[in-house]
């Protein structure tokens, strides 16, 4: 490897050992935070209530929702135009219009486990892709090249972080739906084209996945032709 090939990467992996600690000391921030208060966002006061906040189904989506009771209609588009329960929730549930969201204090441990773990799947699957990154890049500068063995952990590396984004923001759609679905006192209409609305799909992270999918296959062409060339030389 010449010696400006070997400073580009040495810079590389100094760029990427930042960004990972960073995003690692500010994911274990909230992920602490979470613990600490049980708030929805983890920025809360110290012994603050537990609250889970999740999309709330469409009204036309439950059973028993304002439009199915004329009077009820008629009295709401009366007064303000918006009723402050559209449709029948469980105790101790409430509607926050802005988003709009059903939200629930003082969830129980299972409740909490779910939610959180459904918040933050996305950004631990980036998390030990970033770390992958890193020991791919120490593994490039030590063998002084890119041989077989670093187009394969590169590939591996794309392929983690398509199947695993995906798979976390699957996991957080079916999570969040299923809490959504639980807080609601009644029927929940077509529970299946409500998650497919809801769903995040992560476009970003499987671009850059199949980026460096693709990535990967030039290197070994790359390689190739540099052994073939050392050979005939």
């Amino acid at each position: 490897m010449s010696l400006d090939t070997s400073a580009s990467l040495k810079w590389t992996a100094i760029v990427v050992r930042l960004l990972l600690a960073l995003f690692a000391a500010t994911l274990a921030y909230e992920i602490g935070r979470a613990a600490l208060t049980g708030g929805e966002n983890a920025f809360g006061p110290l012994g603050g209530h537990s609250s889970v906040c999740v999309a709330s189904p469409g009204v036309l989506h439950v059973e028993g929702n304002v439009t199915e009771d004329p009077r009820r209609a008629r009295a709401v588009a009366q007064s303000s135009g918006v009723d402050d329960t559209p449709y029948p929730v469980e105790k101790g549930v409430e509607f926050a219009h802005g988003l709009p969201q059903l939200c629930k204090d003082d969830a129980g441990l299972g409740t909490q486990s779910l939610y959180q773990t459904s918040r933050f799947a996305t950004p631990l699957v980036v998390l030990v892709a970033l770390f992958l990154l890193d020991r791919l890049i120490a593994d490039a500068r030590r063998d002084s090249g890119f041989d077989e063995t670093i187009v394969r952990k590169l590939r591996f590396l794309g392929v983690f972080l398509i199947a695993g984004t995906l798979a976390a923001s699957l996991y957080t759609t079916i999570v969040e739906t299923g809490l959504a679905v639980s807080m609601v006192a009644g029927t929940v209409r077509e529970v299946g084209s409500m998650a497919l609305r809801g769903w995040s799909f992560p476009w970003a992270y499987l671009i850059a996945g199949l980026g460096l999918v693709v990535m990967s296959k030039v290197v070994r062409v790359g390689a190739h032709m540099r052994e073939e060339l050392e050979g005939t030389v």
